[in-house]
């Protein structure tokens, strides 16, 4: 059994230790599951989304703590599955310029941010042909929700992005980048999701680190 599943059932029985001694399980599931298992600061640094300024942007905002009131994130040894509700345009979530103004394809670079720390536990790899979006429009709030099924595998891999909402950036520099990246790498996916936003077409790869 792997380090990460592990880790996962000994919080388990930390988390029920502490039901029976009467301390308060939200905040300390909160605690625990903000520490990584991640010791290598080489391995930290090859971690997609690392050094983006868009994740550091999120993450100085306090990432999903402070935005939880439209971001959610669900994840588990099969799947990833994240979740924005609010405005298109108007919040700056994970921007690498700051910017406001395409809050809803904000939620992709979110979703790297978010995502690649779990992975880099290791043992597991994102299915990307089989990404599935699901969008929702309750005036004036749209929702949309991505999810990465996820499979067992020996190796440690990342998922990486690139795409634009109301335009088709094309997969030429996905696949650019794959060809350059030492290991395995897999893709571009093309994906696409639509609503009342609009139309966002995303190109996926995912590779080993």
């Amino acid at each position: 059994m792997s380090e990460s599943f592990l880790n996962e059932n000994l919080l388990d029985d930390v988390i029920k230790i502490a039901k029976m001694m009467g301390i308060d399980v939200d905040k300390l599931k909160k605690r625990l599951e903000g520490k990584t298992t991640i010791d290598s600061p080489n391995l930290n640094s090859k971690i997609v989304g690392s050094s983006w300024k868009s994740c550091n942007s999120y993450r100085s905002r306090g990432g999903l703590s402070h935005f939880s009131k439209n971001l959610s994130v669900k994840k588990s040894s099969s799947n990833f599955e994240i979740t924005y509700e609010g405005p298109s345009s108007g919040i700056n979530i994970s921007h690498a310029n700051d910017s406001s103004s395409d809050t809803i394809h904000q939620l992709y670079n979110v979703l790297i941010c978010e995502i690649n720390p779990f992975l880099a536990k290791g043992n597991l790899k994102p299915v990307i042909n089989s990404i599935t979006t699901k969008s929702s429009f309750n005036k004036p709030n749209h929702k949309l929700t991505i999810s990465v099924p996820l499979k067992r595998d020996s190796k440690t891999w990342q998922l990486d992005r690139r795409g634009g909402w109301g335009h088709d950036p094309g997969p030429s520099k996905m696949d650019a980048k794959c060809k350059e990246l030492k290991g395995k790498c897999e893709g571009p996916v093309r994906n696409v999701s639509s609503g009342k936003f609009g139309k966002i077409t995303e190109y996926f790869i995912t590779h080993t680190i």
